[in-house]
């Protein structure tokens, strides 16, 4: 696909292109929010293993989305221009698929926003875990004293 920035000399192509990116961002943004769905639930059920996986796959999208982003600035920057390009069917079309990635991604955030509540809860329930046994650790050594074993105060040490 040729770039928006190569289109400018011809309008029917302009509108095309404009179309045809913010239907691969609309496309790219359906994806992540299908893997954010995803990865709710594994965070919930607590899955590591392929919340991994997931988490490569969202990266590699995220990956495309940047590379789209960058072949949208020229878009952004002119708007306006682009959209008086656009035939009024175009327009809407346009602001459906514009709203369509902004409500996405505002879902998705939220999404992830949640999951690291969650995680977040975990990670401190671990934590306190961890700080009972070290603390009870400590006790179980100043119990058995230096040599390792228990002092026993209900014994009567019958060589002295």
């Amino acid at each position: 696909m040729r770039s928006v920035g190569d289109m400018a000399g011809g309008m029917p192509h302009l509108a095309d292109g404009v179309l045809d990116l913010l239907r691969e961002q609309a496309s790219l943004y359906a994806k992540l929010e299908s893997l954010a769905a995803r990865q709710r639930s594994l965070v919930t059920e607590d899955d590591v293993g392929p919340l991994l996986g997931l988490l490569a796959d969202r990266q590699r999208l995220s990956e495309q989305l940047t590379r789209l982003s960058t072949r949208l600035a020229p878009v952004r920057r002119e708007w306006e221009t682009c959209r008086r390009c656009l035939s009024p069917a175009q327009q809407a079309e346009a602001d459906g698929l514009l709203n369509d990635a902004s409500g996405r991604l505002r879902r998705i955030i939220e999404s992830d926003e949640q999951d690291v509540r969650v995680l977040s809860g975990r990670k401190q329930a671990i934590a306190t875990a961890l700080q009972a046994t070290h603390s009870t650790n400590q006790a179980l050594r100043a119990y058995r004293g230096p040599t390792g074993r228990a002092d026993r105060l209900d014994c009567v040490d019958e060589g002295a």
